[in-house]
């Protein structure tokens, strides 16, 4: 799981706020080795390329790499402790920052920043529990712009924990319930909530497959069914062999109408087993993973002999670059358009892939619409080497005190369970504080926050400031405004308007109420103790907000009973 804190940055003073749509400058990232002279596999697999980053007001010099890093945030060690602690994990004697490369334009440096804070503990979660292996702090990258190549760099630098469960989870329910529980104890600290604050990858491996992470999970909802569709992914390829491609072939002049070159290769093997869009429920689609491959060279992507006819190849010219391509009936063929450079690399890139036996090892991207996509290699250890820009940090649990649980702070509202519990897993329980502290009563307080503040929200209308708020509660305390009239009110302050208070009496209610009893006496008469209901909506169409509707309804029982006798 990786949790963003709400702290600030990690290495710099610079909030985390929104991207600014202005260019500021440009990096061309490079794969670099590590300290035993080695470079990464999931590095090398980058393109060198420029990166362009779009710089705010709030982003200094230490995010453009252009000055060493401060820190690390203090706040941002104390939470990650915090939650060492709650895990009831064994923090390090020092903290040791170390670089791990990252050259795909995420982050400026061409690493990213993480440390190990602690080891061991252990997760309860609904259903059984799962051994801690390590909790890291690290920087969070850059968030993606407009195009592959642009990233903004208010995300850069955010305080990010990385916790890591042991391989202990052997269900598709297991894993989604460990990570909701594990959410729900990070919620315990001062954490950032929202879309994209917290992310879970989890590792898949079957019995005769390999391990392959599932990256970026964004709803729990969707991840037992994402899970299980690795397993069953991994098993149909567990059965499919090696193919060793052919030599890449020129088959340009093979085409009537080609947009550009065309290059091509046999995949002896695998007819039938690239598939295309109509392929039933299951199939592998080998084509869909061999053109995730090659679009990492940069090219568009791929055609295959499995979906021909398409894109202006025609079936008899198919039928001709497999016969140049020395093709049986058993294999297939791959097709790509482009320049010769480019073709070759992207080519290159799709016959490694084929020539892997059974599952790779391989990182794939969650879609949002469910299933996975190939995303890039499994890194390895050449991907780590130390930070020399910040000193080692001794590290102590001393003064850190342990935060209230989410079950501790629902306890602590003086409320019911549901709305207790509401209130706490929206980080509301401390604004609810706020307006108490203003003279509200617990329940009001509660129904503002849950539900008519964010009512006037999605009506386009901004929140109410804390003076206006304090004005309102008040009015309500006095008995001015009924509870009925808080929704039209909270409309009113949101608008800038001064909020008139027009309260009314006992008396005028009762004179009310005697005068539509007279005005309407063949319908009480008839309807007799039924007619309450419509004499109600009646009554409170004239005083809704200036006398509490549980007085209405009192005085008008007792005024009908009267009048029936």
């Amino acid at each position: 799981v990786h949790q963003q804190l709400d702290c600030g940055k990690l290495f710099c003073s610079c909030p985390a706020g929104t991207g600014s749509p202005d260019l500021g400058f440009s990096r061309r990232l490079h794969a670099t080795a590590s300290e035993m002279g080695q470079v990464d596999t999931a590095a090398a697999a980058e393109n060198v390329r420029d990166f362009g980053y779009h710089q705010g007001d709030g982003n200094c010099l230490v995010e453009a790499d252009e000055e060493p890093p401060r820190g690390p945030n203090p706040k941002a060690v104390k939470i990650a402790l915090q939650v060492a602690q709650l895990l009831g994990a064994q923090p390090l004697e020092e903290m040791h920052f170390m670089r791990k490369v990252v050259v795909d334009g995420s982050n400026t440096t061409g690493f990213q920043r993480t440390a190990l804070v602690s080891t061991g503990g252990r997760l309860e979660y609904d259903g059984g529990s799962v051994d801690i292996e390590q909790l890291c702090l690290e920087e969070d990258s850059c968030r993606r712009g407009d195009g592959n190549d642009n990233f903004l760099l208010d995300r850069l630098g955010v305080p990010l924990l990385e916790i890591s469960t042991a391989p202990q989870l052997h269900t598709p329910e297991a894993v989604q319930a460990a990570a909701r529980a594990l959410g729900r104890l990070l919620r315990a600290c001062r954490v950032r909530r929202g879309l994209g604050t917290i992310r879970q990858d989890v590792n898949v491996s079957i019995p005769e497959g390999r391990r392959v992470e599932l990256k970026g999970f964004q709803d729990l909802g969707t991840m037992p069914q994402v899970v299980e569709d690795e397993m069953e992914r991994q098993a149909k390829l567990a059965g499919i062999t090696r193919s060793e491609p052919g030599p890449v072939t020129e088959v340009t002049r093979l085409l009537a109408n080609p947009p550009t070159s065309a290059w091509s290769c046999r995949l002896p093997g695998w007819a039938g087993l690239l598939g295309t869009t109509k392929s039933p429920l299951g199939h592998p689609r080998l084509g869909r993973e061999l053109a995730d491959h090659v679009r990492r060279a940069g090219v568009a992507g791929l055609l295959h002999s499995d979906e021909i006819p398409a894109q202006g190849v025609s079936v008899d010219e198919a039928e001709t670059i497999a016969a140049e391509l020395k093709c049986g009936e058993t294999d297939a063929f791959i097709l790509v358009f482009e320049k010769k450079e480019v073709a070759m690399a992207a080519l290159e890139r799709a016959c490694n892939r084929a020539r892997k036996t059974g599952v790779p090892h391989e990182v794939r991207r969650v879609l949002t619409e469910g299933g996975s996509r190939y995303l890039r290699p499994m890194p390895g250890a050449a991907r780590m080497y130390p930070e020399t820009d910040i000193p080692p940090l001794k590290l102590t649990s001393e003064n850190v005190e342990l935060p209230p649980t989410l079950d501790e702070r629902s306890a602590a509202l003086p409320l019911g369970t549901q709305q207790a519990e509401q209130l706490v897993r929206a980080s509301l329980d401390g604004r609810f504080y706020e307006l108490v502290t203003m003279g509200s009563s617990p329940k009001l307080a509660a129904r503002l926050l849950l539900h008519q503040l964010p009512e006037l929200r999605k009506a386009g209308l901004p929140t109410p400031g804390k003076a206006a708020l304090e004005e309102l509660i008040e009015a309500v305390a006095s008995g001015k405004l009924a509870k009925e009239g808080v929704d039209d009110a909270l409309a009113t302050l949101a608008r800038g308007e001064v909020l008139r208070l027009e309260s009314s009496s006992n008396a005028d209610l009762d004179a009310f109420i005697d005068e539509l009893l007279a005005e309407r006496k063949d319908f009480v008469q008839q309807r007799r103790m039924e007619a309450m209901g419509p004499l109600m909506g009646a009554v409170m169409g004239e005083f809704r907000g200036r006398i509490d509707g549980a007085l209405v309804s009192e005085r008008l029982l007792v005024k009908l009973e009267e009048f029936l006798g």
